[in-house]
């Protein structure tokens, strides 16, 4: 009888422990959709020979989350024979050694929430216009605030109106489109090894209701 009567906690109790355990594999993530228009001013410092620095700062009226604010650094080499660059965020890629790996960031005046990363992009430049545009892409490898620990891929699509004198900034206007996820919350070890718990539990009071002994690998009588 005591077959009978506690063969069908089996599955219950199993159910219980591939909860748990299925509850400390989950990857949950929350995806965020990104698209907004930033106001550009780009500054160039030559540290080689068609090597720059690049310095951007823009901000945003339509900049979902509130990260209206975008401040982007990379180094950029220029193709005389094509006038196109190439940039990009670490200098050993032109053959510079020794120097950071820059970093892009989208963040907000009035919170500590952020998207951080790194963006490659190409830059195609017409001098008889006077005009240059650019696409690339921005990794998203991490953030602060509530988007702490963001992963994700972004497209840059820039457009440029280029000063006739060569020192001042240029001005443009770049759309900014994609998406990013970041980790949501999910249970402990120890809260999973508690549910465990509560099944072992619960299975052992269910058989002495029924006036069955609990038994270890052998019940002797």
């Amino acid at each position: 009888m005591l077959r009978s009567n506690s063969v069908w906690l089996v599955p219950v109790v199993l159910s219980l422990a591939s909860l748990a355990l299925d509850a400390t594999k989950a990857i949950a993530q929350t995806n965020y959709e990104l698209e907004a228009v930033y106001n550009l001013e780009v500054s160039l410092s030559e540290i080689a020979p068609n090597i720059s620095a690049v310095t951007v700062v823009g901000n945003s009226l339509d900049a979902p989350y509130g990260l209206t604010q975008l401040s982007s650094m990379n180094y950029s080499q220029l193709d005389p024979s094509t006038g196109v660059s190439t940039a990009g965020p670490d200098a050993a890629a032109f053959g510079l050694e020794g120097l950071p790996l820059l970093i892009d960031r989208f963040f907000s005046n009035d919170s500590n929430d952020s998207l951080i990363g790194t963006s490659t992009a190409t830059v195609t430049s017409n001098l008889e216009n006077l005009t240059a545009s650019a696409s690339g892409i921005l990794t998203i490898t991490g953030g602060t605030g509530r988007f702490s620990g963001a992963v994700g891929t972004l497209t840059l699509t820039d457009n440029y109106t280029i000063s006739p004198d060569p020192t001042a900034p240029l001005i443009g206007q770049a759309l900014v489109r994609g998406s990013f996820q970041i980790p949501a919350s999910v249970p402990e070890p120890e809260n999973a090894l508690a549910l465990m718990g509560i099944g072992a539990i619960s299975a052992a009071f269910l058989l002495h209701r029924h006036g069955k002994p609990v038994c270890g690998v052998r019940c002797e009588g």
